[in-house]
């Protein structure tokens, strides 16, 4: 059985969001065990202080460390390794990962902040964990307990009467849950999915995981930038491709029209990194193409070559295969027309620049709002131009609709080569995340 010691002054909010329900009905079973410990049963006034003023000065009140500390300690005794965790929105953020980790454990202590916050030196001497229910403020730490006392219950044994249902759930596997329907079969002129009622269950578990990787690349794109999509996944994505924006994406490096140092517009020339680093940067990503876009035909017919040598000598293995991505072009507009002939629809242009002021017309976006919008928009391509020089000739090239927010470090000083900048900004826009 895992026990959880709440210490606040108002423990009556814990106790009463915790009497009802699923959980209500655990603690009388036994399966789940609250206790209480109020820091006033701790203090020596006979007001029961348990705050004072702030050294520094300042707005409210700051909890007591003698108090605090002393409940936290009475809630501690007896186990022999209490896990002690502050609820505050200074915090790490509460995810189902964590969740899993607090229910997991024998005995876990939630100290609730009020006023101000608490003391820090509490925090110091008496606090492992300090954990946020997200970037908002409450009045206290109270709800926040409840919050995680009622996600870690329905994770022990004999709290849920079906065990699955805490697995087959919203951010089980950091997907958010598919859509789910009941009775009646039509309402408001709304069925409810054909295949969910035909009986083959290896056909609803693919149509609930393709619904559950819709739902998060859609609602939440930082979930999705950490999901590592299984085979299976790649297979249900080719089906809904609003889930792999990358796969319909295309790169071009503009060798003109470029600027100068003096603003002039000129045509810059290719070199062999250009060629081998950015189409790497595209396969690594999983682009669809890398344009390579100069109106010298010597110049094209260069890349064309590199890329033809290392496909042959290299059988299409690793640098082959990136190479095999290269389309040179005579100009952005020659790259436009070769997609919208292979999708039937324009793309969506997007630029990038380190030069604020560059693109006026278009919208800036960052790298995620790019992505969300056309995974609203299944089947539009997406071609994103990197200038060469000084940048692109933003008034030779009406065709950008939308500009990507610049790179930027937290010095003044701007000025990565392109080949990086592609590498960064493709990272932004397709990379995993850890977190």
């Amino acid at each position: 059985m895992t026990r959880f010691s709440v210490v606040s002054i108002l423990p009556e909010i814990v106790d009463g969001a915790l009497a009802h329900g699923v959980v209500g009905r655990a603690r009388t079973a036994g399966a789940l065990a609250i206790d209480f410990h109020n820091p006033r049963d701790f203090t020596t006034d006979r007001h029961r202080t348990t705050d004072d003023t702030p050294y520094g000065g300042g707005p409210g009140m700051v909890m007591k460390c003698e108090p605090l500390v002393a409940a936290i300690e009475a809630a501690g005794a007896g186990s022999a390794a209490p896990y002690r965790v502050l609820l505050t929105p200074s915090g790490e953020p509460l995810t189902q990962a964590r969740v899993r980790d607090l229910a997991a454990r024998e005995h876990v202590v939630l100290v609730c902040g009020r006023y101000e916050g608490i003391d820090e030196r509490v925090i110091a001497t008496s606090i492992d964990l300090e954990l946020s229910l997200g970037d908002f403020v409450l009045t206290g730490g109270e709800l926040g307990a409840a919050a995680v006392i009622d996600a870690c219950a329905r994770l022990l044994p004999g709290v849920l009467g079906d065990a699955a249902s805490a697995h087959d759930e919203s951010f089980s596997a950091e997907l958010l849950e598919y859509p789910q329907y009941t009775r009646p079969a039509v309402f408001r002129g709304l069925p409810y999915p054909e295949i969910l009622g035909g009986g083959n269950h290896e056909a609803i578990r693919k149509w609930r995981r393709r619904e559950a990787l819709r739902r998060t690349a859609r609602r939440r794109p930082d979930l999705w930038a950490r999901h590592r999509m299984t085979r299976e996944d790649e297979k249900l994505a080719a089906g809904a491709p609003e889930l792999d924006v990358a796969a319909r994406t295309s790169l071009a490096l503009v060798h003109h029209p470029v600027l100068d140092r003096q603003g002039a517009i000129v045509t810059t020339a290719l070199t062999n990194l250009d060629v081998h680093d950015v189409a790497r940067s595209s396969a690594t990503f999983g682009l669809a193409h890398y344009f390579i876009v100069t109106p010298v035909e010597s110049q094209r017919e260069k890349a064309a070559h590199i890329a033809r040598l290392w496909q042959e000598e290299q059988g299409r293995e690793h640098r082959g295969a990136a190479l095999a991505l290269c389309r040179p072009v005579g100009s952005v507009a020659d790259a436009i027309a070769e997609l919208t002939s292979a999708h039937g629809q324009a793309p969506i242009v997007a630029a990038t620049s380190a030069a604020p002021g560059r693109f006026p017309h278009a919208r800036e976006v960052t790298p995620a709002q790019l992505i969300s919008e056309l995974q609203d928009l299944p089947g539009v391509p997406l071609l994103v131009l990197f200038g060469t020089g000084w940048g692109l000739a933003d008034p030779q090239l009406p065709e950008v609709s939308r500009i990507i927010t610049p790179i930027s470090g937290r010095p003044a000083w701007n000025h990565l080569s392109v080949r990086s900048a592609i590498a960064v900004v493709l990272d932004r826009l397709f990379g995993l995340r850890d977190r």
